[in-house]
């Protein structure tokens, strides 16, 4: 969380009386005096003003960079200026006497520990001051004054000061003055503290805009403000906007000033906040680690980013649990930051914090909360009670009483805070979801099992609608971290069920309901399924879309944001038009496109039930770690991933069964897939008995009468033919059981929706892969066993895609059955011809596959490391038909309609195992694109073998069969020929999505 990191990313210009001698060199008007400086070198100069005169002071750097300071007479600073970064170039102020007054210039090193250089410092333009000079010159102290009482902790009267200093300059200044836009973002740093996000995005915003207009975009002054516009959506959990500003902020500072400028070290500080809130904890520790490296080198040793530095690093490590190394950093940073700032400011509540945490976790409950008690004191004393870093303070020490087993104290002291935090923060804010949490989990720890569920209801509530809008407007990173982040929340969802309520039904319905909405969540967000209705959409109708992104960000910002200054129930009354407009838009969105329809449909359990038919039953695995509410450690509190199946009819009750450790299940399955590659292996049948009685064998119980069953596996589950499993009397399951498969129960509603087809059948076979020049061919066992997957390090510059001459024979056969079939075979079956399909009512691609272990440019998506090879792919030209479609790209094909895609190659049907989130490859791309079925192979077939079966199943989808059940028939058929008993012949292709005939 952000509010363990501190705050303050520059550098204070501390504001203090500097006691001088009473021999100061004196400036007149006119004289220019030069010196060099360095270290903590500190020049001071007299200047004498009469009555309603005023002055310019101006100090030419020449090679250092300083800070020009306007003091009275007795030394107490009356403005600070610090405006240009570079080590040439000027400082400049005015000085306005209302009486006749004595003056202090003082100038000093920004950096004490950069070499010596000159300046040049002078006092021009003495002359009767006007009132505009005077508003000005009371504008710059208030200004100064606002920075002094923020370096006190007096953040609400920093705030006030600074807004009145700002509206005292705009009464003279043209609302562009690049005075105004220093006005600006010291009242914005104040908004920020106090919480106040969207006020601070302005007025950073404004201050950007004046600067580039000023001083053009790569200038150190609007590297600050686009800094400070990131670190506010960083505040605000949006890292997809923050991004980017901080990293150019980094970049332009490091590009003009170089890249050991102490100037970097705040530009780092907020890159590796960054990092840190996406889980990028090594990033987040090497940005601290060089920006520390720079500091060592420039700043005073006791300088504030150093103690941010150090206290950031034991952040980091106290995440870790490498206690040892971050206790000393902390300590440091806290005596530093004592030392400085004195022992009530707010500065010191991030060590503090950091101390209390492991006091905790090494279970001193007693220091702990002495710690935590006065940290809490300090940052109530400067944001107030409401502020929801105060509150999460108080999380923490509610948590300290839940670790000690006092759990009446625990839940009183998280009742409350959660109470401030719904009315303040807002309902849908981070800390308000983990309080309701922390609610759940103490009411599990007191065994009160109907309180917990409910309130883990609650925080399932919460975190669907703030699921649904961070997979809305976030990147693929962002993405992938939010929704690995609810992952042990759905943990919690299914914990609380199986320990808390094992016998209500209510619990069990719940439970499943979380699997069906999240369950496959991150894959289908990561590809862009509002493309799926533009086919059906025209004209004006398009732009639909984009008015329906733009309602659901809005209403994300809004939501995520929380209330702010605003009263709550103005809150809730915007939240609710919001959701309204949104609504809207849907609604005229689904009146157009069945494609958008069906993916925005509402998830519910009774719908899922009526997709649901009479004779079968839904079968719903999952991986999930046991949670212990009463561990006194989050980190100690999940245990080993244990596999549980929930099984649902059209009518009667959910049943469920917890299978039993994980390890066990998967050590058992990853043993009969190796069997079932091997048509040579003997026990193939014994060890899929074995995977039976961990598996289904339980289960067979809960299914009744069913003889269709529609299965969602999880984990290592997704890549094994449920059909090959042997019951106890030594039967398949294919014999009696039709199968089908989906990533989630979910999909279900998907399928309901209907679809008419576009264009005819399209049958891709043999591309002509062509022969790069030195190309050494990849050995091929035989003929027979040509077709392949092929799985590489990072890219294809190793590999070599051999010629498929049995895929021609393949198209041709499809043919014959489907005579209205187009057919594109060698240089027509390219990436171009199959990205231009226009939903035909059968895809058939036969070629090899891919699965790359990593990705060259390192993205995180993983449907850019699986895909298709097509024509010219040996030839890596680089252009946009370079013959390799991923299955990111594949995702984007225009589908909706097509009734089946036959991934005719081997492997197809593997990819990368996502917990929770089904395959990611090219069996969840084409689902994504709009396709109704999939069928796809889980292991290499020989070309012989892949032949018979697409044309025994391409005959039986001919004469009416399902499409589960016509490839069931094949199977069967293969099944019952004595040399092809081996499941490695006729399991290897399983069909997944709609089972139903083609018509």
């Amino acid at each position: 969380m952000t509010s363990r990191l501190l705050a303050l990313f520059v550098i204070p210009l501390a504001s203090v009386a500097y006691s001088a001698p009473s021999d100061l060199p004196e400036l007149h008007a006119g004289s220019v005096a030069e010196h060099t400086i360095g270290g903590k070198q500190k020049d001071v100069y007299k200047f004498a003003l009469d009555a309603g005169q005023t002055a310019r002071v101006t100090v030419e750097q020449k090679g250092i960079d300083v800070i020009l300071r306007v003091a009275d007479r007795d030394g107490n600073s009356l403005i600070d200026t610090d405006d240009e970064m570079r080590t040439t170039g000027r400082e400049q102020t005015l000085v306005v006497a209302d009486a006749a007054a004595d003056f202090q210039l003082i100038v000093t090193p920004v950096f004490p520990r950069v070499p010596a250089g000159n300046y040049a410092i002078s006092v021009t333009d003495v002359r009767p001051a006007t009132d505009k000079e005077r508003s000005l010159f009371q504008a710059l102290e208030l200004n100064t004054k606002a920075v002094r009482l923020n370096d006190a902790g007096k953040i609400e009267e920093s705030r006030a000061t600074a807004e009145h200093a700002l509206e005292t300059a705009k009464q003279v200044l043209a609302p562009d003055d690049v005075i105004i836009a220093r006005l600006t973002w010291t009242l914005g740093r104040q908004e920020r503290a106090l919480g106040h996000y969207a006020l601070a995005r302005d007025e950073f915003q404004r201050t950007e805009s004046i600067f580039e207009s000023a001083f053009g975009r790569a200038d150190p002054n609007t590297a600050v403000a686009i800094a400070w516009i990131g670190l506010t959506y960083h505040s605000e959990n949006d890292y997809v906007k923050a991004s980017p500003l901080i990293q150019e902020a980094v970049a332009i500072t490091e590009r003009v000033l170089g890249s050991d400028s102490p100037r970097l070290v705040g530009r780092l500080i907020s890159l590796s906040a960054l990092h840190k809130s996406l889980q990028d904890k090594h990033g987040a520790m090497a940005d601290l680690e060089r920006a520390l490296r720079i500091a060592d080198k420039t700043l005073d040793p006791n300088d504030f980013q150093i103690a941010a530095l150090l206290s950031n690093l034991g952040s980091i490590y106290t995440e870790l649990g490498d206690y040892d190394r971050a206790v000393p950093l902390l300590r440091r940073s806290l005596q530093m930051l004592e030392t400085r700032f004195g022992l009530e400011h707010p500065n010191v509540v991030v060590p503090l914090q950091e101390l209390g945490i492991i006091a905790r976790d090494r279970k001193d409950y007693d220091g702990a909360r002495a710690i935590l008690w006065r940290a809490e004191a300090v940052r109530e004393k400067a944001l107030g009670l409401r502020h929801p870093q105060t509150l999460a303070l108080l999380t923490i020490i509610a948590n300290i009483y839940n670790a000690e087993g006092d759990y009446d104290k625990a839940l009183e002291l998280h009742q409350r805070v959660l109470e401030l935090l719904e009315s303040n923060a807002g309902p849908y804010n981070e800390l308000t979801m983990i309080e309701l949490s922390n609610v759940a989990r103490t009411y599990a720890a007191q065994g009160n099992g109907p309180c917990a569920i409910e309130y883990q209801t609650r925080v399932d509530d919460v975190l669907e609608k703030n699921l649904g809008w961070n997979l809305a407007i976030g990147s693929e990173r962002q993405k992938l971290a939010y929704a690995e982040s609810t992952s042990e929340r759905t943990d919690r969802t299914i914990s609380f069920q199986v320990s808390q309520a094992p016998r209500d039904e209510a619990a069990a319905e719940h439970a499943l309901l979380v699997l069906l909405q999240r369950k496959g969540r991150v894959l289908d967000a990561m590809s862009d399924t509002l493309s799926t209705a533009r086919p059906e959409l025209t004209g004006d109708d398009q732009q639909l879309i984009d008015k329906f992104r733009a309602a659901n960000a809005e209403l994300a910002k809004v939501a995520l944001n929380g209330p702010g200054k605003a009263p709550v129930g103005e809150y809730r009354a915007q939240l609710a038009k919001l959701e309204s407009a949104k609504e809207q838009i849907e609604t005229r969105i689904s009146e157009r496109s069945a494609a958008f329809r069906a993916e925005h449909q509402p998830v519910t359990l009774a719908a899922i039930r009526t997709a649901i038919p009479s004779g079968a039953a839904l079968i719903e695995f999952s991986l999930y770690k046991p949670y212990n509410a009463r561990a006194p450690r989050e980190t100690d509190a999940y245990g080993d991933p244990r596999y549980i199946a929930y099984v649902v009819r059209h009518h009667g009750r959910t049943a469920w069964k917890d299978l039993g450790s994980a390890k066990s299940i998967d050590d058992a399955v990853t043993r009969w897939r190796s069997a079932l590659r091997d048509p040579q292996n003997t026990d193939v049948d014994q060890i899929a008995r074995i995977v039976d009685r961990k598996l289904m064998q339980p289960l067979r119980s809960l299914l009744g009468n069913a003889r269709q069953l529609l299965i969602a596996p999880d984990g290592q589950l997704d890549l094994i033919p449920f059909e090959a499993l042997v019951d106890s009397r030594g039967d398949y399951l294919i014999e009696k059981y039709r199968i089908s498969y989906v990533t989630s129960g979910r999909d279900l509603l998907r399928l309901a929706v209907p679809r008419r087809s576009g264009t005819a059948p399209v049958v891709v076979a043999d591309p002509l892969f062509g022969e790069p020049a030195g190309a050494v061919p990849v050995k091929i066992a035989s003929a027979a066993m040509a077709r392949r997957s092929v799985t590489v390090g990072e890219d294809f510059s190793s590999v070599y895609f051999a010629p498929l001459a049995g895929t021609r024979e393949e198209a041709r056969t499809i043919h014959e059955i489907f005579p209205q079939a187009r057919v594109l075979t060698g240089k027509d079956a390219t990436k171009t011809a199959l990205q231009h399909v226009n939903a035909p009512e059968i895809l058939h691609v036969a070629t090899h596959g891919f699965f790359l272990q990593t990705t060259r440019n390192g993205a995180r998506n993983p449907l850019l490391r699986s895909g298709l090879a097509l024509t010219g792919a040996n030839l890596t030209s680089g252009g946009s038909d370079d013959g390799v479609l991923t299955a990111l790209e594949a995702s984007t094909l225009n589908l909706w309609g097509t009734k089946l895609v036959t991934l005719s190659a081997c492997d197809s049907g593997v990819g990368e195992v996502k917990n929770r989130e089904g395959v990611y490859g090219l069996r969840r791309s084409f689902f994504l694109a709009g396709a109704e079925t999939v069928v796809m192979s889980l292991w290499p077939v020989s070309d012989y073998v892949t032949q018979r079966m697409m044309t025994a199943y391409y005959s039986g989808l001919q004469r009416g069969l399902g499409r589960g059940e016509a490839l069931r028939q094949a199977e069967l058929a293969m099944l019952h020929q004595k040399q092809k008993r081996h499941p490695f012949y006729w399991a290897s292709f399983i069909q997944s999505g709609d089972w139903t005939p083609l018509e």
